[in-house]
This record gives C-alpha cells, structure tokens and sequence, in this order.
C-alpha cells in the first residue's frame, strides 16, 4: 500500500484552483477532489509501520497553521512534468513538515530526503499533450494568482491508487492537529 501524509484544502480553495486550471493549457487537469499539499511521502507501508505512525500521529500537539497559496510554477526544467500552484513555505508549515518526517522515521519509514517544496499540483503534464512555450508563458501570466489565507487543523494519511487515468487518493485516517482537535472528532 503505497501512502502519504497530506493537507486537505477548503472547497473554497479548491473552487479557485479549479478556476484557475480553467485558464491553464493543458489537457490532463488533475481532478478537485485530489488536490492537497503533500507533507510526507511514506511509500509502501507495512501493517506494523502504518499502526506506529498512527499512534504517534493520534497524540499529536500542534498549533492549527494558516497558509496561503500564492503563483504557479513548473517541475521539471528542461521538460516540464508537474504544473502546480505554490504554497507559501511558512515558519510553521515547515515546522510540521519537518516534525512528520521525524514520526515517519520513528515508525519505520524511510521518506523521500528531496528538499520540501510545498505544492498542489494542478497537472502532471505529459510529453506531446501540451506546448512548453505556451504553458511557461501561461505560468508567468499568471504569476499573481493567490488565494486568501486559510487554516488548516489536521493532516490526512492518504493510500494512493495508481491506475492508467491516473491516481486516486482515498483518505484512510484524519488525524486533528491538537488535543482540542480530536475532542471535537470523538
């Protein structure tokens, strides 16, 4: 079972990137419901991995954290593979990325070492289903795309389907940032 910890978005939020693909040329648009951040990819888990990490993850104490997502941008230089709206990298997100890693090891796991990008991906682009040229252009158009700021509260643990069409995410657990949090979950 391949799985990953991630941050879910407000329809809200969801609703403008929706908006803002619309404007985007490119043909394999990732569908609203799989937009996320992802904070920790984990990988294939094991029975005993994923029951470690959700013990540490269902004592877990952090602050909700406000984000804010802000420009678009491109992976891949010379081949663009990935379009995606950037989130702004704040004190706190890194905080809690940096702190998921540490749990993620702690139960077993040994997560990507690629530095934190923090990132919802709009499109994976595949080679002769887009123009470069266009789409960079497109990227820097629109460069001044943001939403308003918005909380977020809990992290999700996602399995990842991988299938022709592309992935689906099925959320297995939400785990609420803080004690009072998981008061209100019960």
């Amino acid at each position: 079972m391949r799985v990953f910890l991630a941050l879910d978005l407000p329809a809200a939020i969801r609703s403008q990137l929706v908006l803002q693909q619309f404007l985007l040329p490119v043909k394999r648009k990732q569908p609203p419901e799989n937009f996320h951040i992802t904070l920790v990819f984990l990988g294939e888990a094991r029975p005993e991995q994923l029951e470690e990490l959700d013990s540490a993850l269902s004592r877990l104490q952090v602050a909700p954290v406000t984000l804010r997502i802000a420009g678009l941008g491109l992976f891949g230089k010379a081949k663009a593979h990935n379009l995606h709206s950037c989130v702004t990298p704040t004190p706190d997100l890194m905080a809690l990325q940096e702190k998921l890693v540490r749990l993620a090891r702690q139960a077993g796991f040994a997560p990507e070492t690629r530095r934190f990008v923090p990132h919802v991906t709009l499109a994976y682009l595949r080679p002769g289903l887009f123009n470069q040229p266009e789409l960079e252009a497109a990227v820097v158009r629109d460069a001044g795309f943001q939403t308003e700021s918005f909380e977020v509260s809990g992290i999700g643990l996602y399995r990842a389907h991988l299938r022709a069409d592309g992935a689906q995410y099925d959320l297995l657990e939400h785990y609420p940032l803080s004690a009072k949090g998981r008061a209100l979950k019960q």
